[in-house]
């Protein structure tokens, strides 16, 4: 990499808070959630004079500055044709890692960089943030306002993805692009693991083009799909604030009503601004349709303000299921190895399955809480009472509840 960056886990890159946005939590993830709170917003996006409806970038520039992560330049453009800075690079994702307002309180900070004084001023906070959080080294020249190339962009998100230890790990890959031998050495495994994640892509040529400049809207298109790619955990759900997904139960001439992850209805309105994408065209309210996977964004008011819909539904192995019971057998996973777990059901029809008895493998990174503070897999024993969240099959969460389940009756 050009400019060697250091970025750790950035598990809230999910969260997608731009500098003005303050977003709605979602409920915890149980059986019985507790009721949707309404505690900030998105705003709906800009309609961009120079983005026309054919465009193929339209949803996610839309769904960008949706989030706050990519504005226009204040006169109803969004120049999606314009270079990405280095600087502007670290700024949106920043922003789409949701620490716009943290890195804002750093306008002060003294940067170590080389080339320190040729950070813009509105750009040092971000700069500083990423810093200060280990995502860059601080005495590198980063060349500010040189345009940033899709190697070193790569890399930068797919480590603010948490992702730095599985881009090592496939240092050594063949890439098949036909500039494959363009590439440095270092940035083999990030670009590999970039494009496995579908996070980026090559060209219809076959070429990856690595210091190609990055432009804003093909920045849109990597930082949205890069939030799309985490797997879904606990915390995870805390954090993804003011944007639902669900599947679509009705259409009313005012709004959508839809099943949410954490298994609630909700009733929803549209704004008085709002776009609807079917796929990655922008298409009619009128094409949503009940049956179809959704993702919304809401303002202050609880109102829709930008949905993304899939024509099909998601498959049931896609979707987090819950169940509660009794452990009759565990096995606790072990230096990176699944586990099992079986459980007596509390209730039959929490995964909608006629067999009381429920044996499956636990993820080998699955968290366990005990009254919602972290545990070890060794705080799970047969005969505890615990609540399972599944994922593909496979157990990612498991939380031990105090107290012994009455035996089911036979």
């Amino acid at each position: 990499m050009k400019k060697k960056l250091s970025l750790l886990l950035a598990a809230t890159l999910i969260t997608t808070l731009g500098t003005t946005s303050a977003m709605a939590t979602m409920p915890a993830k149980n059986d019985s959630p507790t009721p949707f709170k309404l505690s900030g917003s998105y705003k709906a996006s800009l309609r961009f004079s120079d983005v026309l409806s054919s465009d193929w970038s339209l949803r996610f520039v839309t769904e960008a500055s949706t989030k706050g992560i990519i504005s226009g330049d204040g006169y109803g453009k969004f120049r999606p044709s314009a270079n990405v800075s280095n600087e502007e690079a670290i700024i949106m994702t920043v922003r789409a890692m949701g620490l716009a307002d943290e890195a804002l309180q750093l306008k002060d900070a003294t940067l170590q960089l080389k080339d320190a004084a040729t950070v813009s001023a509105w750009a040092r906070p971000f700069v500083a943030l990423a810093i200060q959080n280990g995502f860059l080294d601080q005495d590198i020249a980063l060349n500010p306002q040189a345009n940033a190339d899709r190697e070193w962009v790569t890399e930068l998100v797919v480590r603010a993805m948490g992702l730095d230890a599985d881009a090592k790990a496939h240092m050594t890959d063949k890439l098949t692009f036909k500039d494959a031998s363009e590439i440095e050495a270092d940035a083999v495994g990030y670009i590999a693991v970039a494009v496995d994640k579908g996070v980026i892509t090559g060209y219809p040529n076959q070429t990856f083009q690595p210091n190609k400049p990055v432009k804003r809207n093909e920045m849109a298109v990597i930082l949205c799909n890069a939030e799309n790619r985490f797997e879904y955990d606990d915390d995870r759900q805390v954090q993804t604030q003011g944007q639902l997904n669900g599947t679509i139960s009705a259409v009313t001439s005012v709004g959508l009503t839809f099943s949410s992850r954490t298994h609630q209805d909700l009733n929803l309105k549209f704004a008085s601004t709002y776009f609807v994408f079917v796929g990655e065209k922008m298409a009619a309210k009128s094409a949503l349709q009940a049956g179809m996977s959704v993702r919304v964004f809401l303002n202050a008011q609880g109102e829709i303000v930008f949905v993304h819909a899939k024509k099909e539904a998601p498959q049931r192995e896609q979707i987090e299921t819950f169940a509660h019971g009794q452990v009759l057998a565990y096995t606790a996973p072990q230096a990176g190895k699944k586990g099992s777990i079986t459980l007596l059901l509390q209730s039959k029809t929490a995964l909608k399955q006629a067999d009381k008895k429920l044996t499956l493998d636990i993820a080998a990174d699955a968290a366990v809480k005990l009254n919602t503070q972290p545990k070890t897999f060794s705080d799970v024993k047969v005969g505890d009472r615990v609540g399972l969240t599944i994922l593909n099959n496979t157990v990612v969460g498991i939380d031990v509840i105090p107290g012994t389940l009455q035996k089911l009756p036979e």
